[in-house]
């Protein structure tokens, strides 16, 4: 009894530590880990693995969060977005609807080219995500992207961090949505006859 007592243990740390390992980088798919202990265990072990995949990958998807809160704070990080605009202003010239004065003193509308559009696109997107994870429904966001990985939840962690949430809204969103998917994956066995 001892021993199986230990190997489900074992199993369950196991899953804490490739949920961790597997938020932050792509190569160890934890639902694949999951997967195998819904079809070689029983349910009330399959669903104790999954919990604890679900906790190593907020402690994983924490780590994202808060890695993004520190570099996007950082002056160092500052000075090179400065340095690419003036970069990118001097390739590209004068901003679109600037006025240019052509042949003969007459004035000039400049237009936007599509890769400044794109990035202009781009640009109030980004805006927009940051306001939306920022604001009331962030957490609901992180609760979905965990729980459906759409968006996928590296990169919603990742500019939750750059946004004005707070980790203590993070971490249990993140955890609940990654809980349940991962719950989901373990009881698949149990509900499929036969």
């Amino acid at each position: 009894m001892a021993d199986v007592t230990t190997a489900v243990l074992a199993l369950v740390a196991a899953a804490a530590v490739v949920g961790a390992v597997s938020a932050v980088t792509p190569f160890l798919p934890v639902e694949a880990y999951v997967a195998g202990a819904a079809v070689t265990q029983p349910p009330g072990v399959a669903l104790a693995v999954a919990v604890a995949a679900g906790l190593g990958q907020a402690v994983g998807k924490t780590t994202v969060f808060q890695s993004a809160r520190v570099v996007g704070g950082s002056p160092r990080l500052e000075r090179l977005r400065a340095g690419a605009a003036a970069a990118t202003a001097r390739v590209l010239g004068p901003p679109a609807g600037a006025v240019a004065v052509g042949e003969g003193g007459t004035a000039v509308l400049l237009r936007a080219t599509a890769g400044a559009r794109a990035r202009r696109s781009v640009r109030r997107a980004g805006a927009s995500a940051l306001g939306l994870l920022g604001g009331r429904a962030g957490p609901a966001v992180v609760l979905a992207s965990a729980a459906v990985s759409l968006p996928p939840l590296t990169v919603v962690a990742f500019v939750s961090g750059c946004s004005s949430m707070r980790r203590r809204a993070f971490v249990p969103a993140c955890f609940a949505g990654r809980t349940a998917r991962f719950c989901g994956i373990a009881l698949l066995p149990a509900l499929v006859p036969g």
